[in-house]
């Protein structure tokens, strides 16, 4: 079902497009390596079917949700990597945690019996050069960090570094935010996206 999502390439592609953009001396690049939680719980109790249909998903969001730049690869399995190129790890990590929170905040129906499905993820995030030499490296390094994301209790991303992230807290109207989550919904775009969607709208508007 996977071969549905234009533009969601296979790990080996992605793989040779890291080592190239490496040799060509790409000064900052960041990788996401993704993972559903409980993956194998999903397909025992639901069946492959609704398994495959979270996996589109997933992909799915991943895609609305990620920059024209940015590359998605599928691995094995419930796995997924992200490539943010001339991009630091803390804005993949912003990036890629907005993306946990719109899932873990929402259940999607999904499947021939449109069932309520609970979709959780972990990963890790790393870069080069500041956590890796290399192509292997880097993802050895990314790979680690989700290890950790899984070890420390899942549904979270961590950074390669045990750096802290501060996120900036807003505060809206309940109104606002209750038509935020319905838009959010519907367009399978996390808040945040909208939200940066419309203050590049602001600054176009004011700027002319």
């Amino acid at each position: 079902m996977i071969e549905k999502i234009s533009g969601i390439l296979q790990k080996e592609e992605l793989v040779k497009i890291v080592e190239e953009r490496l040799q060509k001396g790409s000064e900052t690049l960041t990788l996401a390596t993704i993972d559903m939680d409980n993956f194998e719980a999903v397909n025992s109790y639901y069946g492959e079917m609704v398994g495959d249909s979270v996996i589109e998903k997933i992909a799915l969001v991943l895609k609305q949700n990620l920059r024209s730049t940015d590359l998605v690869g599928k691995g094995k399995k419930d796995e997924f990597n992200v490539i943010f190129d001339n991009t630091p790890a803390e804005t993949g990590f912003i990036m890629i945690e907005e993306i946990r929170k719109y899932l873990d905040n929402n259940t999607f129906q999904l499947g021939d019996k449109r069932k309520d499905i609970s979709i959780k993820i972990s990963a890790g995030v790393a870069s080069f050069p500041k956590d890796a030499k290399n192509a292997i490296e880097l993802f050895r390094a990314a790979d680690s960090a989700l290890f950790r994301a899984k070890r420390e209790g899942k549904n979270r991303v961590c950074l390669a570094e045990s750096e802290s992230m501060t996120l900036k807290s807003n505060y809206y109207t309940k109104t606002q935010l209750e038509r935020l989550t319905e838009l959010s919904k519907k367009t399978d775009k996390t808040e945040a996206f909208l939200l940066r969607e419309a203050l590049d709208d602001l600054f176009e508007k004011y700027s002319k």
